[in-house]
């Protein structure tokens, strides 16, 4: 799994592509369509409004945000450190990468592509002593997780 699928992130969908014309909500819904993921976009310490573009929530920071660069890419074997890091670099803006429920923020070592594979939730299994995340389903009585999410939404 580990190393063609890296191998293959490098290829993975075309670059994904932030202008700052567009709206949060649709960069939100574009990333999660791209990569399975849910992308939290900040204005400060709150969440951004999702009806403004990445341009106007620049105008209200302090930041300083370089729009001259080249259009932002994002590729599904960058960490997600480096895209928090790079978004904060054009746009002055924190973002944090969710996994596609948005319950939990995926840490920072793994990259788009493993998040998007679920490879963090098989380390998360492994750590709490279960052989891989199948094991863990079937002890909370699920078949996939989809159906966990939903069986334990608050």
């Amino acid at each position: 799994m580990g190393l063609f699928s890296n191998f293959f992130d490098r290829f993975k969908s075309a670059d994904f592509d932030i202008q700052s014309n567009q709206k949060v909500k649709t960069v939100q819904a574009d990333f999660k369509e791209n990569f399975g993921l849910t992308l939290r976009v900040y204005k400060g310490k709150t969440l951004a409004d999702p009806n403004l573009t990445f341009a106007q929530l620049n105008q209200r920071t302090s930041k300083d945000v370089n729009w001259n660069a080249d259009d932002l890419k994002i590729r599904a074997n960058m960490t997600i450190k480096q895209v928090e890091d790079m978004i904060d670099k054009h746009f002055g803006l924190t973002v944090q990468v969710a996994n596609e429920y948005d319950t939990y923020c995926v840490g920072n070592q793994y990259t788009i592509g493993q998040a998007s594979r679920k490879e963090d939730l098989e380390d998360w299994c492994k750590k709490e002593g279960y052989a891989n995340s199948e094991e863990y389903l079937k002890k909370e009585g699920v078949k996939d997780w989809d159906e966990w999410y939903a069986k334990n939404k608050k």
